[in-house]
């Protein structure tokens, strides 16, 4: 199930840079894009912290059953230290070429286990965020 306008609206309240990338005949938004700050997140303890943007792009179709892949279009793979972000993987259909990815480790299935009325857009830019706000070392990706 796509995300309703409300649930967007909502959650564009929360992320200012949030857009639709795609929507339905109902005017139910099925792609995103938006830019959330994280940290730079490797090895380098002197520059794990350092705030780093990054510009997501993802497919919210059925967000009610599980976290999307959740495309990171910048930095590009190259600049990316974050444990937590894979590097290319599969092409992204939304510019059609390999793109680095957020590794969610436990995160899909504690996703699964909430309430559905929990599993909202806001919910996971939330996530998202958490993610890439901090570095989990047991959970590597690089």
């Amino acid at each position: 199930m796509a995300v309703p306008p409300g649930d967007f609206r909502h959650a564009k309240g929360l992320y200012f840079s949030l857009e639709p990338l795609q929507t339905d005949r109902d005017g139910w938004i099925t792609a995103i894009a938006v830019t959330l700050e994280g940290i730079v997140g490797g090895q380098n303890t002197h520059r794990q912290r350092t705030p780093m943007q990054y510009r997501l792009l993802a497919s919210v179709k059925n967000l009610q059953p599980s976290l999307p892949v959740m495309w990171i279009a910048s930095p590009r793979d190259q600049d990316i230290e974050h444990v937590n972000i894979f590097h290319p993987r599969q092409v992204c259909p939304f510019v059609g070429v390999k793109l680095p990815d957020v590794c969610w480790g436990i995160s899909d299935s504690a996703w699964r286990e909430e309430k559905p009325e929990a599993r909202t857009l806001a919910n996971l830019l939330a996530a998202t965020h958490q993610v890439l706000s901090n570095a989990n070392f047991a959970s590597r990706a690089r």
